[in-house]
């Protein structure tokens, strides 16, 4: 059975799923203002870094070059010929940029050199700044050092033919004539270098190609021709940690994001699992209290044959007292009960199976339900079983409807007779009669004509009366409901029977707990009258006696109760004793009983013969209570 959710989970999984996505977005836009900000910081680092590089290395050139040019000017070694190549070795005995020669053609500085320094050899500066480069590219933290002409051709560089993968492009051109430097992070020879280009002083002017034909500098406008030096620094392990710092960053946050997901799935499943949990229990409740409530008994039969399972209606069919000490079917055996027992062993797969018990009319329903494996005490390894499920339906109440129906379509086949032959046997019946009567007045006094003229009255009376009550079993009717005072009916009753009471010497007491009941007088009258007489028929001869009692019931209904100390009757008698025409008296004509059957079901009620041969009769009138009309009405 589907049981519906009261509280849909839609709305708290698009909630979740908004809350999810706006937290991503969040944490994502967060993380990446963080890893902007720690590459902008890393990006700052190394362009000081690179510019503080490249004034130095700018600043060590113009040393080198000065020097050079002031020990040309007093002829002294300059930049000797000694084994030291560091810049930093002034005018000692070192090689310095060149080999003892002046940096310009003469001994002293042309009319367009730079008024801060002499010309000098632009060749040899050439080899002494590449000489240099060299040494600064051999340092860890600088890949290479540059001199580019300021259309970026490669003038002086530390390797030959200039930097590895690197050229000054247009725009860092252009951005150099704006505003005289440049940065920018390349990847070159597999590392990543962080390249600070500048245009230096123009006194490294001398460094531009030498013409041929002159032997002086190819600079007509120094201003114009200031080369330009880059220097690159090793950026890789700066770059490694942002990496490292931005692979964490993303981890970080997809981790949160995950986590995030996960607690939220985790949630809907809870809220899930307490739904289904509620259903359940739901489910349960209300199948326990169907099975409570159901009409129908349903009982539960583990493999050993016992009862492990029962409801109410199974208890108020089967009637435990007796069964078990407690009083209850839960633990009790099949055996106990030949009804179950007859269901568990054969009517398993036969569908409905009708049985008596407890003078109820039971039908039997008996399903295999699953095979169980219970351990086996007397033997190795397992015993299969089978759990059944039984289902019991009381039919008793259908049963008499049955019954009831049957006795009506006899009724009423009995009717359909009684009205084709009432008027073609009274109009024949009303002459004999009459002549009967004729004869007997004409043979008074004459024995035994007269006998006979009499005996012929008194056999149509008994015929007359006999179509009477055909055609009242035949005939529908409504009774018309009073106020009936038992004790007054009672007093009529003795008082048209009082010569049969007398003929056999009996007694007719009354015991009216309940005074009064709700009937119709007439037909009440006769269903008494009849059951009085049946009862002074069953009598002895002499010292009977005949009980008219009533009670009320605990269901509203009055129970009125005629009984005798007569011969009683057997199971057969009381079987076929509502039967029209069904009779044990010599005289009788088998229809008293089903009138008052009849009569009784007109007024809604049943009747019940209790009765066993030799312990006399009791026929009970289980009429409806309610409210009637006073009599007289």
């Amino acid at each position: 059975m589907d049981i519906s959710s009261r509280q849909p989970h839609t709305n708290l999984l698009l909630i979740g799923a908004l809350t999810l996505i706006f937290l991503g977005a969040g944490l994502s836009f967060l993380t990446w203002q963080n890893v902007r900000r720690q590459e902008a910081a890393v990006l700052e680092h190394l362009d000081l870094a690179s510019r503080v590089i490249l004034r130095g290395v700018e600043g060590n050139l113009m040393r080198e070059l000065r020097i050079r040019a002031m020990g040309r000017m007093h002829g002294g070694p300059g930049m000797g010929s000694g084994p030291g190549r560091g810049m930093g070795q002034g005018m000692g005995p070192g090689r310095g940029l060149g080999s003892g020669r002046g940096l310009g053609p003469g001994p002293g500085p042309g009319p367009e050199a730079d008024p801060e320094l002499p010309a000098l050899d632009a060749e040899t500066s050439r080899a002494r700044v590449q000489e240099l480069f060299r040494d600064l590219a051999e340092s860890e933290d600088i890949v290479f050092a540059a001199l580019y002409s300021p259309d970026g051709a490669v003038m002086v560089a530390s390797q030959e033919g200039g930097p590895t993968d690197f050229r000054l492009h247009p725009a860092a051109l252009a951005a150099l004539g704006q505003m005289g430097e440049w940065s920018g992070l390349y990847a070159a020879a597999g590392k990543d270098v962080y390249v600070a280009a500048g245009r230096v002083r123009s006194g490294l002017a001398i460094l531009c190609p030498t013409d041929r034909l002159t032997g002086r500098p190819d600079c007509p406008d120094p201003q114009a021709s200031i080369p330009v030096l880059a220097v690159g620094i090793n950026a890789s392990r700066h770059m490694a940690q942002f990496r490292t710092y931005r692979r964490a960053a993303l981890l970080q946050t997809g981790y949160l994001l995950v986590s995030a997901a996960l607690l939220l799935g985790l949630a809907y499943a809870t809220l899930r699992r307490r739904e289904r949990d509620r259903a359940l229990r739901h489910l349960e409740r209300f199948h326990s209290k169907l099975l409570d409530t159901m009409p129908d008994g349903l009982l539960t039969v583990d493999p050993e044959g016992r009862i492990s399972a029962a409801n109410p209606a199974a208890r108020a069919i089967l009637d435990v007292a007796g069964i078990n000490p407690d009083r209850d079917l839960v633990g009790a055996a099949c055996t106990d009960l030949p009804v179950l027992k007859q269901a568990v062993e054969s009517a398993a797969g036969q569908g409905w199976v009708s049985a008596e018990h407890a003078g109820r009319s039971l039908e039997v329903l008996c399903l295999p339900v699953r095979e169980v494996r219970e351990p086996c005490d007397s033997c190795d390894g397992r015993q299969a079983g089978t759990e059944h499920l039984v289902l019991l339906r009381d039919r008793t109440p259908i049963a008499a409807l049955e019954r009831d129906l049957a006795e009506a379509r006899k009724l009423a086949a009995i009717g359909r007779l009684a009205a084709g032959l009432a008027h073609e046997i009274r109009n024949p019946l009303s002459a004999l009669r009459g002549f009967a009567q004729f004869f007997a007045g004409k043979l008074k006094g004459q024995k035994p004509e007269e006998d006979y003229a009499a005996t012929m009255v008194r056999e149509a009376d008994r015929l007359d009366k006999v179509v009477g009550d055909l055609l009242y079993l035949s005939r529908p009717r409504t009774p018309e409901r009073r106020d009936v005072d038992l004790d007054a009916l009672a007093r009529e009753l003795a008082t048209l029977l009082s010569l049969d009471l007398e003929r056999k010497a009996a007694t007719l007491r009354t015991d009216f707990a309940a005074p009064r009941v709700s009937a119709d007088p007439d037909l009440l009258k006769q269903a008494l009258l009849n059951l009085v007489i049946n009862s002074l028929d069953a009598l002895p001869e002499t010292g009977g006696e005949i009980v008219l009692g009533s009670r009320a019931l605990a269901d509203g209904r009055i129970e009125l109760a005629v009984s005798d100390n007569g011969r009683g009757m057997d199971e057969a008698e009381r079987e076929q004793a509502l039967e029209p025409f069904s009779t044990t008296k010599k005289k009788g004509t088998g229809l008293g009983l089903p009138i008052v059957h009849k009569i009784v079901r007109d007024h809604g009620g049943t009747l019940e013969i209790l009765s066993a041969p030799g312990e006399g009769a009791k026929v009970r009138l289980l009429l409806p209570g309610g409210t009637a009309a006073p009599e007289g009405a």
